[in-house]
């Protein structure tokens, strides 16, 4: 079927003012058409053939059954590179002849509508899929996303206000190119009441952002009360053990007051932090934690582990900052969701690691690294700078031995 061409064509907006020539030559000259109906409805003439669809599964299962046609065009909204459904029908349309034909995107056009650049633009999409947005706005000062119409922009605008990032503006557009285009610019509090389509993009700008990587977060900068708290230089070399990436799914077991988990979630907007906890005076404490640093990325889990973890996403990475006596049973949960999982234990207490002593022996193929620190810090007495020792910490990183190596 090499001799069948497809192409994959970007229509911009929607409308035919927004379209290439290239693109509408090829749309010109193509026996058949394929893609939502808002997207044919512009260019559908006498002579050619529709098929509504936008699902690359039935679209390819058309073209299949098809014998008699030399090129066909499948259009889709915006650009091919960019969320666009051509990734997906590459993967499926091997057997053809297939070649991609940009367009103009939603946010090169929005943008230019608002008369600002898009080179310094963090972008993505909260179109059918979740994605930390709240973190994303705190670190870039020009913040663009697609979204999944008027409930998606209110539930975006509850996150702002609820983080206490009311100062930010939103410009939102709807229905971009079209007769009815409709661009308000306005703070989070001012679409409480506006009622918009499904059609949505949104452009926020945060003049205080401030793109930082989370490192040893001062201790006095979280909100404290008698839930103890792992400390700055414990959490440092802790999560450094873990070799977290980019996009890891964390367990943070016992959180506490949720200072792992908030150091662990502002490594990366894309990293997932799960913190379980049962302590209702460390949840509480948690979610302010939590609201205080606009760390979105984190679900506070309330639940004794393992039962706590048994429903929740395999991890790619764990922390046990507190087991109650539950450490055998917790480390086999997580490996068996995950045997290639790296974990790493906080204990003070010498019960806690004799269990850890426990379980290397009835587990022979657990590899692992243990590190044992005191640290001091220093504090004004009589003129003089005294240390202040904190107490010893052993620091075991755990992992099987058919894990690949790391670091």
């Amino acid at each position: 079927m090499k001799e069948k061409q497809i192409y994959l064509i970007g229509i911009g907006m929607g409308t035919e003012g927004t379209l290439t020539e290239k693109a509408r030559e090829l749309i010109n000259k193509s026996q058949i058409l394929i893609g939502a109906k808002r997207m044919l409805e512009p260019f559908a003439k006498e002579g050619k053939e529709l098929f509504y669809s936008y699902k690359a599964d039935e679209i390819k299962a058309y073209l299949c059954q098809k014998e008699t046609f030399q090129s066909a065009c499948v259009l889709l909204s915006g650009d091919v590179g960019f969320y666009s459904g051509s990734k997906k029908l590459l993967e499926v349309l091997g057997d053809f002849e297939v070649e991609l034909i940009p367009g103009i995107t939603s946010m090169v056009y929005f943008c230019s509508r608002l008369r600002t650049s898009w080179e310094d633009v963090c972008f993505g999409s909260a179109h059918g899929k979740t994605i930390n947005v709240i973190q994303r706005i705190q670190r870039y000062k020009k913040c663009f996303f697609l979204l999944d119409g008027e409930v998606s922009l209110k539930r975006l605008c509850e996150k702002l206000r609820y983080y206490g990032m009311e100062g930010v503006t939103l410009h939102v557009g709807e229905n971009l190119s079209y007769e009815d285009e409709r661009i308000v610019t306005g703070k989070p509090e001012d679409f409480e009441t506006m009622a918009f389509g499904t059609l949505l993009v949104v452009l926020i700008e945060n003049v205080s952002a401030k793109n930082w990587v989370a490192s040893s977060i001062p201790d006095e900068a979280f909100i404290r009360t008698k839930v103890p708290m792992t400390k700055s230089e414990v959490r440092t070399i802790s999560i450094g053990k873990l070799q977290l990436e980019a996009d890891s799914v964390v367990y943070d077991v016992g959180g506490g007051s949720g200072s792992v988990s908030v150091e662990m979630a502002m490594q990366s907007p894309d990293i997932k932090v799960y913190s379980v906890e049962k302590k209702p005076e460390a949840l509480e404490l948690m979610e302010q934690n939590k609201r205080k640093f606009a760390a979105d990325n984190i679900e506070i889990i309330e639940g004794n582990a393992p039962e706590a973890l048994e429903k929740l996403p395999a991890p790619t990475h764990a922390f046990i900052g507190g087991s109650s006596g539950n450490l055998d049973r917790i480390v086999d949960c997580i490996f068996e969701k995950n045997p290639m999982c790296r974990i790493v234990i906080n204990t003070i207490a010498l019960n806690s690691m004799a269990q850890v002593m426990e379980l290397f022996k009835s587990h022979p193929e657990y590899e692992s690294d243990i590190v044992q620190i005191q640290a001091s810090n220093a504090k004004q007495a009589a003129g003089y700078q005294m240390m202040m020792g904190q107490n010893p910490i052993y620091i075991i990183t755990l992992w099987r031995k058919t894990q690949e190596a790391r670091g």
